[in-house]
């Protein structure tokens, strides 16, 4: 079911407090202008799952999902530096070890 049938739903269920109304009458708005963001179109099937007991929309398995990034970086590329990092250390330590002695 689309988000903005969604939404006609919610408000035609007389359930929603005033300010749950406004926000689903501007999200209602954004989505007629196509600039609806994703978490708040998550968020109103959430929350017309919870309120009509609907099931949620199932995820597709088939998508692939990126795996999160912290500046730039994946989880396994911070893994790796930190790895060539640590090897690099234990390089300079056995050069200044050795040219001390």
């Amino acid at each position: 079911m689309q988000v903005d049938a969604l939404i006609k739903e919610l408000l035609q269920s007389g359930s929603m407090n005033e300010d749950t109304t406004a926000d689903l009458n501007r999200w209602l708005g954004e989505f007629a202008a196509g600039t609806l963001h994703a978490d708040d179109a998550a968020y109103i099937e959430a929350l017309h799952a919870k309120v009509t007991g609907a099931p949620l929309p199932e995820i597709e398995a088939d998508t692939p999902t990126e795996p999160p990034r912290l500046d730039g970086f994946t989880i396994e590329d911070w893994r790796d530096r930190a790895i060539r990092a640590e090897a690099e250390l234990a390089a300079l330590k056995d050069t200044i070890s050795t040219t001390s002695a």
